[in-house]
């Protein structure tokens, strides 16, 4: 009788789950175990709204375990002593795990492949969390791609060889006899904190409805509609892919069908799949290249001179610049935990190219209040925006902040929403309220947007003219 564990981490489904799929077909006696690692989830960050939401995730997947007979154990502490110890007290022999390619995850998957096999213990360990890794997707002298266009066109002829969406759902071996399953809201912490009450619903259930919602309905529209954040135009399925509720194949596999269906939506579901795209170059960046968290990836930035201006970040973080989309943004995320995708890039920009500070703080707060916060992606987001990553916005364009707001949100109704001190600023004014002559309790502007830009313009060229002379 071979026994085994999966152990779930961001792979919280039962539906195309490669390593679980896996270990179903190797055992007779299976247990699912998820390990609340205090090193990402203790104390104060089961406040986090991420932390919160995989909570919600978790619960609702030991419901659907609970239905087909089998209890999830929830353990907390560090997974490469834990595991071992639950190993030899189910009498298991094999490990199975989907693999995460960030510093960290790479680190504590080798340590606890080591102690298990150490112990005489197997462990099967899968790709999943995307579909290709980094050396998967090769360029014609077999290295890994350093700029997207290339890497979408080889990833999508990749895609169209070996296509993996498992839809059926894997039948599980028997559940291990004698163990009970601990409910995952008695380890939640107590309180609101950022984002409560905004949270979307977790589980697979929901993001199943959301994805057919969205390709009902909002992808008609995507290529016109995702970078307004005044309408609800994009999946807001970035949580569920976070902690693999759904997995990105499926994603990929349901959104081909329904342009295959009708053709109308085929101008949508390309714009869509383009980003989900984007999602795994940046995972194979960092997977190749691990140091982008902490460093620049092009390196003839390192010598930029960054601010030190505290006042000039908390304004930043609290929604009080004086800018009405930045502000606007940042009081979103702050209230939910989530932003709009066309908000991140003009709050980053705003960061890096107005207050001039280091894009690492803005990625740090970021991952701490987004709910979908995902380290490759914000990284590569971040870099992108403070033009020191690969594929980033060109130094010299830097994001006019009134501009972008009348663009994007062209009746304020976005501005509104998040910052009612404006509600009665008419639509001509609403970007730029110092220009409507009406008195409001909103804040004057911390910087002059012309004298910053100029000023990050020469600092840009400066760092670029200092590593060439090095």
């Amino acid at each position: 009788m071979t026994r085994g564990l999966h152990w779930f981490r961001n792979d919280l489904r039962l539906q195309d789950n490669t390593a679980l799929n896996a270990l179903a077909a190797r055992v007779d006696q299976w247990l699912p175990v998820f390990v609340l690692d205090p090193r990402l989830a203790g104390g104060a960050r089961r406040q986090a709204p991420r932390i919160r939401f995989l909570l919600d995730c978790l619960e609702r997947l030991r419901c659907d375990l609970q239905k087909r007979g089998v209890p999830l154990l929830v353990r907390e502490g560090i997974p490469e002593e834990v595991l071992p110890k639950l190993l030899h007290e189910t009498r298991a022999s094999l490990l199975s795990f989907n693999e995460d390619t960030t510093p960290f995850a790479a680190c504590r998957d080798a340590a606890v492949r080591r102690v298990v096999e150490r112990s005489g213990g197997r462990v099967v360990a899968c790709s999943d969390r995307v579909v290709f890794r980094a050396s998967d997707v090769l360029s014609a002298v077999g290295e890994p791609y350093a700029v997207y266009t290339p890497y979408r066109n080889a990833w999508w002829k990749r895609w169209a060889k070996e296509p993996r969406y498992a839809a059926r759902l894997a039948r599980l071996p028997a559940p291990i006899p004698g163990i009970a399953a601990v409910a995952v809201r008695d380890l939640r912490a107590d309180g609101g904190g950022t984002g409560a009450g905004y949270l979307p619903t977790g589980g697979g259930a929901a993001a199943r409805r959301r994805l057919t919602r969205f390709l009902d309905t909002e992808v008609r529209r995507y290529r016109e509609d995702r970078d307004r954040p005044d309408r609800d135009g994009t999946s807001r399925l970035s949580p569920y892919l976070r902690f693999g509720v759904i997995s990105v194949r499926q994603c990929i596999g349901r959104a081909e069908e329904a342009a295959r269906t009708d053709a109308v939506l085929r101008g949508g579901v390309a714009k869509w799949l383009d980003e989900l795209v984007w999602r795994e170059f940046y995972a194979g960046i960092l997977e190749q290249h691990p140091r982008v968290l902490r460093e620049n990836y092009r390196r003839e930035y390192d010598p930029m001179v960054w601010n030190d201006d505290p006042q000039g970040f908390r304004a930043w973080c609290d929604g009080q610049t004086g800018f009405p989309i930045v502000d606007a943004g940042m009081r979103q995320l702050r209230a939910t935990g989530w932003m709009h995708n066309r908000a991140r890039m003009v709050v980053a920009s705003f960061l890096t190219k107005d207050l001039l500070i280091d894009w690492r703080a803005g990625a740090r707060f970021f991952l701490t209040h987004l709910v979908d916060g995902d380290p490759a992606s914000n990284n590569g987001g971040w870099q992108w925006a403070a033009s020191t990553g690969t594929d980033a916005q060109p130094y010299f364009r830097i994001f006019n902040p009134i501009v972008q707001g009348k663009r994007w949100d062209p009746k304020g109704r976005y501005i509104r929403r998040w910052i009612p001190e404006l509600r009665d600023v008419p639509d001509e004014s609403v970007h730029s309220p110092w220009e409507s002559g009406i008195a409001t309790t909103y804040v004057q502007r911390i910087v002059d947007h012309a004298e910053r830009r100029a000023l990050a313009l020469d600092r840009f060229r400066n760092a670029r003219s200092r590593m060439v002379r090095r």
